[in-house]
């Protein structure tokens, strides 16, 4: 029998020197989204740097949405719920003690009424309220979705609705914790370009690694077939409640930062108005991509703003049109209802960009990179025995 040849250090596959262009693609992003931030925060007056802070934040939200309904097709109207108990939560740990006195906040715990936050460092309270909000709304998540991602279809969007429902009259009637209908104030102001744009950056690359993983393709499995999803071994509960999950944690972080930039919440904000509208930043801008997600919050965040001119009256060359109030949202309605005619699916369906587009592998590349480098013969210098010797 001949003797084999000794075996030759493979090559590394084609697929991980790829793989590594998207983390750089990554860093390169988040490098540029905190330079922006650094010129938002040096250069920019209040209000504007107010509308990019909003921005960042409401982008957070809806890239969770995009994550817990657009991958998984499990339709929630319950994520402005978890907004709601970031913020709240943030709010009840930063507040000053001398806000959280008996009047106000009668039912509080002993300890978190005494709980002084700012004898730290501003930016390391944040953070800690912002982990806070984020594991208590993930929680919270965990114990909602179990129950909740047994159910498909309109029931899984009345039955999250619901919980939205049951958050808001908790909020309002808690007097003691919440302080109701009157709600909170003396937030203190620690949110600014700089942290949100963080935040921003580390939820948008989690949700494109999330999306290229076992677990992201199994979402995205489950939302395309759900019976041929369930046939080759997909547990479609977890994977829904991974996603829930996760899109709840990056929600209540974003009620932390949104409470400590505005520095005073109301039930009111977390309600079916915000509702509506992160549903609609997703689905204008695609429910299957993270980055279309992004591309909807950043237009339905800036543009009421520069339409809001044309409520008192828009000049044309020598003609001035009369007072319209409420043209804004006749403007913004006409434009969705034009974009759902002719892009269905959004502005980017379920595409992705930014760092997902600069790491896109080739349409001729095999999924695992080079097959004859991945896969060695399973016997070297098997070709070199003769037919008859194999048996």
């Amino acid at each position: 029998m001949a003797t084999a040849p000794a075996s030759q250090p493979l090559p590394v596959p084609t697929a991980r020197r790829r793989d590594r262009r998207g983390v750089i693609a990554a860093v390169i992003s988040l490098l540029v989204l905190l330079g922006f931030a650094t010129l938002v925060q040096t250069q920019a007056n209040g209000y504007q740097q107010q509308i990019v802070v909003l921005v960042f934040i409401y982008s957070m939200v809806a890239v969770a949405l995009a994550v817990t309904s657009g991958f998984t097709g499990v339709f929630s109207l319950g994520q402005i719920g978890f907004l709601a108990i970031g913020a709240y939560v943030s709010a009840v740990i930063d507040i000053p003690p001398m806000w959280k006195d008996e009047i106000t906040l009668a039912d509080l715990p002993p300890w978190l009424a005494k709980l002084d936050m700012t004898v730290y460092p501003p930016q390391i309270s944040l953070f800690i309220a912002c982990m806070a909000a984020g594991l208590v709304a993930a929680l919270v998540g965990l114990l909602v979705g179990a129950p909740l991602m047994r159910l498909s279809g309109h029931y899984v969007a009345v039955a999250t609705m619901g919980f939205l429902i049951i958050v808001y009259t908790l909020v309002v009637n808690a007097d003691g914790y919440t302080a109701g209908s009157r709600g909170l104030s003396q937030i203190p102001g620690w949110t600014n370009a700089w942290v949100a744009a963080a935040w921003c950056a580390f939820t948008i690359y989690a949700a494109w690694r999330l999306r290229n993983s076992a677990q992201g393709r199994a979402m995205i499995a489950s939302r395309e077939n759900l019976l041929a999803a369930r046939g080759v071994g997909v547990n479609v509960l977890r994977t829904r409640l991974l996603a829930f999950v996760w899109g709840a944690f990056i929600t209540g972080v974003a009620g932390a930062l949104l409470g400590h930039q505005v520095g005073t919440i109301a039930p009111s904000q977390f309600y079916f108005q915000t509702t509506f509208v992160v549903i609609t930043m997703v689905v204008l801008g695609g429910m299957g991509s993270f980055f279309g997600a992004v591309v909807g919050a950043v237009i339905m965040t800036i543009l009421p703003e520069y339409l809001r001119d044309v409520d008192t009256g828009l000049t044309i060359g020598s003609y001035t049109t009369p007072a319209l109030y409420g043209l804004s949202q006749i403007i913004l309605a006409v434009g969705f209802i034009l974009v759902m005619i002719f892009r269905p699916t959004g502005l980017l369906g379920d595409r992705e960009l930014g760092i997902g587009l600069l790491s896109k592998r080739s349409p001729n590349d095999d999924a695992f990179g080079d097959s004859e480098l991945l896969t060695p013969p399973s016997a070297p210098g098997l070709d070199s025995v003769p037919m008859d010797s194999r048996e």
